[in-house]
């Protein structure tokens, strides 16, 4: 239990430190009343695998996608929440179930990839283009990246942006990443929107130990929806 509330407390040390480096981006929101999450992106149940006899073992796995929606409990952060047919009553599949969503800011790209638990990734994150020295992710932790470049091979890699931790909800089967709007550059009225994902769509739920591979059977989601930020005056709304 010790434990727990120390990874937790690291966990939110992070987030906060990294909100302050970059305070003041979204002064324009300040005041603003909470959004309730909107439905962005839907998607089939038991279609994990391809479906079949092999759905059973992505729903017992908690990586059986049904829907993502993104809302804002207050001003200074947006949450993307991942809904699924089931999640194990710990919260998650420790280390196996990786989540991983793409999506835009004003055009910008952004992706947010995490776990119930990520240690294997803990000393070495490969898709940062860079290993950081040996670190404790802390609990569900979902790294944010951007600023990405393709480079030899065909290969693509981002700047990790941020850390947030998750909450893996099993009553509600769903999975909630909160990020500050400074980590995204997200203004009064700026647009979210689909990224697009490796493995198709712009979320995707799948085996993972150290890495994914699309040989693997998973889960992908399309994000087809829109959500819009409030404008800084509600008296004058987003064009």
């Amino acid at each position: 239990m010790r434990r727990t509330a120390v990874l937790a407390a690291a966990a939110a040390a992070c987030l906060v430190a990294a909100t302050a480096a970059t305070a003041g981006t979204n002064a324009g929101l300040a005041g603003q009343t909470p959004v309730k999450a909107q439905q962005v992106g839907t998607d089939d149940l038991g279609d994990w695998g391809g479906g079949g006899d092999a759905a059973a073992v992505g729903h017992a796995l908690g990586q059986d996608l049904l829907s993502a929606s993104i809302g804002m409990p207050d001003a200074g952060t947006v949450e993307f929440v991942i809904g699924v047919s089931f999640l194990p009553s710990p919260g998650g599949a420790p280390e196996v179930s990786r989540y991983v969503w793409d999506f835009e800011v004003d055009k910008r790209f952004f992706e947010l990839d995490g776990k119930f638990t990520n240690y294997s990734r803990g000393a070495c994150d490969p898709t940062s283009g860079q290993c950081p020295p040996p670190r404790d992710p802390g609990l569900a932790p979902f790294l944010l990246r951007g600023d990405c470049v393709a480079g030899e091979g065909n290969v693509t890699t981002c700047k990790e942006l941020g850390r947030t931790a998750a909450r893996f909800d099993p009553q509600s089967r769903t999975i909630t990443v909160p990020v500050p709007t400074t980590l995204l550059g997200a203004q009064p009225c700026s647009r979210i929107t689909g990224g697009t994902n490796i493995f198709g769509g712009s979320v995707s739920a799948s085996p993972a130990a150290f890495v994914s591979t699309s040989a693997a059977p998973l889960d992908t989601l399309d994000v087809l929806g829109t959500f819009r930020l409030p404008s800084a005056d509600p008296a004058e709304p987003c064009a």
